[in-house]
């Protein structure tokens, strides 16, 4: 059986790691000196206000995760690839 494109979804996220992260560290903070001093509820507050941007079409997507993310997805503009629907 094959599969058909729409049998796929592609998935792009933003990452705002904080001092209860596992890994304190990122491509754009490597010392881990920013993480380690952001909160949760700071990092949850800028996460809704990137949120808020993108909603509302002042911001897209693969703009705000090539610049605020954390994780090394960034560099794709948050692209985390395809995946094949209900995958876990």
């Amino acid at each position: 059986m094959s599969s058909s494109s729409s049998d796929k979804v592609r998935a792009s996220h933003i990452l705002i790691k904080h001092e209860g992260s596992r890994r304190k560290a990122s491509w754009k903070d490597p010392e881990g000196r920013i993480i380690s001093n952001t909160t949760r509820d700071a990092a949850a507050s800028q996460l809704k206000a990137l949120r808020d941007d993108i909603l509302s079409g002042k911001s897209k997507v693969e703009d705000v995760a090539s610049r605020y993310s954390d994780c090394s997805s960034a560099k794709r503009g948050g692209d985390l690839g395809s995946f094949e629907r209900k995958q876990e």
